[in-house]
């Protein structure tokens, strides 16, 4: 069963993202990862933002959450998938 996040460990997260970004280019270039982690996470960012297709129309602001909403999600799943040992190297704690 999948265990839901708390909302503040959600808002945590994006007050992080100024930290979280430049942590995330360290990861794709460090060697000891499986390169078909980064491709998924690269590939399925960039063709979800390169799609024509939304979720929610391109409106102002709001259309926009969707795009942010589905890179948060992969970059959550790629963090998941690096050992903490290598996280841990990087100044990054998982909770």
């Amino acid at each position: 069963m999948l265990k839901k996040k708390p909302f503040w460990k959600r808002i945590k997260f994006l007050l992080n993202l100024p930290k979280s970004l430049p942590l995330a280019w360290k990861l794709l270039q460090d060697q000891r990862l499986p390169l078909q982690n980064k491709l998924f996470f690269v590939g399925l960012s960039l063709v979800y933002l390169l799609l024509p297709y939304d979720i929610i129309p391109d409106i102002p602001l709001l259309g926009q959450f969707d795009d942010f909403t589905i890179f948060m999600f992969l970059f959550n799943w790629f963090l998941n998938k690096v050992p903490d040992d290598i996280l841990r190297e990087y100044g990054w704690e998982k909770e």
